[in-house]
């Protein structure tokens, strides 16, 4: 969020430490729910954040959910200040009490939210399990892109061309093309991540990124096109794939919820989530899907060839967050596989649709 703009309330509310989500705790945040017995155990892979899963035991028949999940600040103080600055934990509750119910994709069910003056917070939902969630470094199933292509388009259609709406102005991040992504961003982490993964870059992750840092305000110039919300961390980790005949595929952590342009979701999920030669093979079946339903879900002006462009311009997307996440997060070993991996993908995807002369020549 950037000077001036509206702040998300915060409340006075009672934010738990983990171990203190006790049969208390859940009877105060939930007055219906009369539980006998409360546990806790970690459960996802974020690094923004710790997710739990609570199960609730009841004296008798049950009397609320029997699991719940439950998501707060990270432990680790390097996340937190990350989200701090760019105050990731206020986007993501304000985004599940003020925008979810509208915004035409499906999301968790959330039970309760809590929003402290210090950046802590909770949002405690819905136990989706036996649903699985994604994996990036492993990819995904094609029905499922293809799913993941119409929720897109949804979120999307949802808010187009509101990016100047004073009620969103809470999303916004700066008048960029990447939310939250301005030049000083990868200016300021490419060196580090260049010499800290030296042994681990190819001759092509290192031109392309020294090109990219060179070229970045032709990058971060704003596109002519309707803005609307975006998730901006579009990617299988952060979707959840149901089980049995529905098939359901819910959208999570929307930390990164932001005003900037669509296409950034698009070519961040396809470019990410598939190995290059697995791409090449299924993109232009996945763009049809996603402009389908946008177009079916009422945009009638924005073009397949807008689409394409702009799909082209963003293939950067994902070198952004592999770079600036490496740097700007806690360090674990998924960590950085998944980073290398996303740049490997992305860097490929700049290279096999030539973006850099894109920046180059378009502007």
């Amino acid at each position: 969020m950037v000077d001036g703009e509206a702040t998300p309330a915060r409340d006075p509310v009672d934010i738990p430490a983990p171990n203190a989500i006790d049969i208390d705790w859940i009877t105060r945040t939930l007055p219906d729910v009369r539980p006998a017995t409360v546990s806790i155990a970690p459960v996802g892979t974020g690094q923004l954040a710790e997710t739990y899963r609570i199960t609730v035991g009841y004296d008798g028949p049950p009397h609320g959910p029997a699991t719940l999940i439950i998501k707060l600040a990270a432990a680790d103080e390097t996340s937190r200040e990350t989200a701090r600055a760019w105050q990731l934990y206020e986007r993501e509750v304000c985004f599940y009490r003020e925008l979810a119910g509208r915004a035409r994709i499906d999301t968790p069910r959330v039970f309760a939210t809590g929003l402290a003056e210090d950046g802590r917070f909770f949002l405690l939902m819905e136990d989706l399990a036996p649903a699985s969630p994604g994996d990036q470094i492993a990819g995904i199933a094609i029905d499922d892109a293809h799913r993941a292509m119409r929720e897109a388009a949804r979120l999307h259609a949802a808010f187009w061309a509101q990016g100047e709406d004073p009620a969103l102005a809470w999303l916004e991040t700066g008048k960029q093309a990447q939310a939250f992504y301005g030049p000083e961003i990868f200016r300021s982490v490419w060196p580090g991540f260049r010499e800290r993964y030296a042994d681990m870059l190819s001759e092509d992750h290192v031109a392309v990124c020294d090109a990219f840092f060179e070229l970045y305000d032709n990058y971060s110039r704003p596109l002519d096109r309707p803005r609307c919300v975006a998730h901006n961390d579009f990617r299988p980790d952060n979707m959840l794939f149901g089980k049995g005949p529905d098939k359901r595929l819910t959208v999570v952590d929307w930390q990164s919820a932001g005003l900037g342009f669509n296409a950034v979701d698009v070519a961040y999920m396809i470019a990410g989530a598939f190995t290059p030669d697995a791409r090449h093979e299924i993109e232009d079946a996945l763009l049809a899907t996603y402009h389908e339903e946008l177009v079916a879900q009422g945009v009638r002006d924005y073009s397949q060839a807008d689409l394409r462009q702009d799909y082209r311009h963003f293939s950067f997307a994902g070198i952004n967050v592999a770079v600036g996440a490496a740097m700007l997060v806690k360090r674990t070993e998924r960590g950085d596989r998944l980073f290398l991996t996303m740049l490997d993908r992305h860097v490929r995807h700049v290279l096999d649709t030539d973006a850099l002369t894109l920046l180059r020549e378009r502007y």
